[in-house]
């Protein structure tokens, strides 16, 4: 008789919401991958001003180089499976998902400070799996697993660490190196700072300096990295890059600053400007490896973070890459997430 009120729990209600409520978290991973490359569908989420998108543009929308969406889809999938052929480890599988999405929660609280209704509306419908996988577990005798329903809270407590746990010690890849910083304005060694990767000749790079100057005026507590990354089908780029970058290993930051503002004035003649001052630059063979050694520092930074366009921002807190804003951006925007 037992068995058969096993097989009934097992076939029944509960079960069939199970696969209801994954296949509606899978349908939901599938909407938030298409919001990021459809505006009509980000709409759904507030628009390409809303946390959705803020979001979506930070390194932690990515695990191990693949969109977490995509990750979202295959662990629905995969408990599906579970559920209809491993039906003894449907409630550890919740559990695993569970412990994802308090990092996740962890994430938007703690580390960038935004939140995304897409990814709420999915930490929501974890929770309502892991509940009913926890009362289907229960009423079907499916308690089998090494520790019994006491493992699950371990489960949980595993999974998060297990994502955490890199975020944390990859806090090292957001050390700045800051003692090797050539082309920078602020302290050494504060805790916010900004990244600015430009390009001489990018329109949108000279439209985005006077949002640089609210920066640096609403946040002089900052350090402001100025990164190069140039475009190669910009000619004059090359030029104008080892120019500024000469003027601060020989000269200082504070040249370097002047410069580098004077040519964003000048975009439109640059190729004169610098026909004009590259005289009195002495190019030695080894002021020449310093500069190149920092431009392709800048690129691999650049690479390292998802960053193929500019201007391009990244914005770390004490050890923790918190935010990469990719594209032009008004101060406003920013501000967010520089508090």
């Amino acid at each position: 008789m037992k068995k058969n009120n096993e097989l009934t729990v097992k076939n029944g209600p509960l079960e069939i919401m199970l696969y209801v409520v994954a296949a509606f978290g899978a349908a939901l991973a599938v909407v938030t991958e298409l919001s990021h490359h459809y505006p009509a569908i980000m709409e759904l989420c507030g628009g390409t001003q809303s946390g959705c998108a803020d979001v979506a543009s930070t390194p932690f929308a990515k695990l191990f180089g693949v969109p977490v969406t995509y990750w979202g889809l295959l662990t629905y999938v995969t408990f599906v499976y579970i559920l209809r052929y491993f039906p003894v480890f449907t409630l550890p599988m919740a559990a695993v998902l569970m412990g994802a999405e308090f990092y996740f929660l962890w994430v938007m609280a703690y580390i960038i400070q935004v939140f995304c209704m897409f990814c709420l509306v999915q930490f929501g419908t974890v929770a309502v799996l892991f509940a009913l996988a926890l009362v289907w577990s229960l009423r079907a005798g499916n308690l089998k697993f090494p520790g019994g329903i006491w493992a699950v809270p371990v489960i949980v407590l595993l999974s998060f660490g297990a994502f955490a746990a890199p975020v944390k010690l990859s806090a090292a890849k957001a050390n700045l190196q800051a003692d090797g910083l050539v082309t920078y304005e602020g302290n050494l060694k504060a805790s916010l700072k900004v990244e600015i990767f430009s390009d001489y000749e990018c329109g949108y790079c000279r439209k985005f300096e006077p949002e640089v100057e609210k920066l640096r005026k609403n946040h002089p507590e900052a350090l402001i990295i100025y990164r190069d990354f140039i475009i190669p089908t910009h000619s004059v780029s090359p030029v104008a890059v080892s120019y500024a970058n000469a003027l601060a290993i020989t000269r200082g930051p504070e040249v370097f600053l002047a410069a580098r503002k004077a040519m964003f004035e000048n975009q439109e003649k640059l190729y004169g400007y610098l026909k004009e001052r590259l005289p009195d630059v002495n190019f030695t063979e080894d002021l020449k490896t310093k500069i190149n050694a920092k431009v392709d520092a800048d690129l691999k930074r650049a690479q390292s973070l998802g960053i193929y366009q500019t201007p391009s921002i990244a914005i770390s807190k004490g050890d923790k890459l918190t935010q990469v804003v990719r594209g032009f951006a008004e101060y406003e925007k920013l501000a967010e997430f520089l508090k």
